[in-house]
């Protein structure tokens, strides 16, 4: 088990099911049009923005056009970053909670009590994005990766940051079997009957 993880791990969680995002394409089905259209509407107004800047005031400042050039290139290595990152998430479902472990070892979860509704997304045939907490339902549908990559949580929770009110677990071969997982009850082992 990871050691950043059984550090984070509360007194007698167990983990019920462990995995990582199978490897996706940089321009995978669902995102290929979003992104082709995003790189484009980019270029396009780079090239106006330069254009309009150097033929009114004559000449073009060498800061205006690295801020513009480095703004343009942020946008379009979006995408590999968001890759990069999403190819590095470990994923985890204890019988409390569910965890993201990213690539830079932050963690984020969800109690299983307060997931209110799952939702599968399918991003390319083998594989699903597995998106827990309807509050972030309609973004998911729409840039799973960008959310895979960005859970949402409350900066102002008493709980702490790492606490998430919607998680993406990205590329999932296998989300069926973890949805079944996060349908189920939360288990409290202190509340058992033995």
């Amino acid at each position: 088990m990871n050691k950043e993880l059984k550090e984070y791990l509360w007194d007698g969680e167990m983990i019920r099911w462990s995995g990582r995002s199978a490897p996706v394409p940089l321009l995978s089905q669902q995102e290929r049009g979003k992104i082709l259209v995003r790189w484009a509407i980019t270029l396009v107004c780079i090239s106006v923005i330069l254009g309009i800047y150097s033929t009114g005031s004559g000449a073009l400042s060498g800061k205006f056009a690295a801020l513009v050039t480095l703004a343009a290139t942020l946008v379009i290595a979006a995408p590999w970053l968001e890759r990069w990152s999403v190819m590095g998430m470990k994923y985890y479902v204890t019988d409390r909670r569910a965890i993201l472990l990213t690539r830079d070892k932050s963690v984020y979860y969800m109690k299983l009590d307060e997931v209110d509704d799952v939702k599968r997304v399918r991003i390319q045939p083998e594989a699903d994005a597995l998106v827990m907490g309807s509050a972030i339902f309609e973004d998911a549908d729409r840039r799973p990766r960008f959310r895979a990559c960005n859970p949402k949580t409350d900066f102002q929770s008493a709980e702490g940051q790492d606490r998430a009110e919607g998680l993406v677990f990205y590329g999932l071969r296998d989300a069926e079997f973890v949805e079944t997982l996060l349908r189920q009850p939360a288990l409290d082992q202190r509340s058992a009957v033995i």
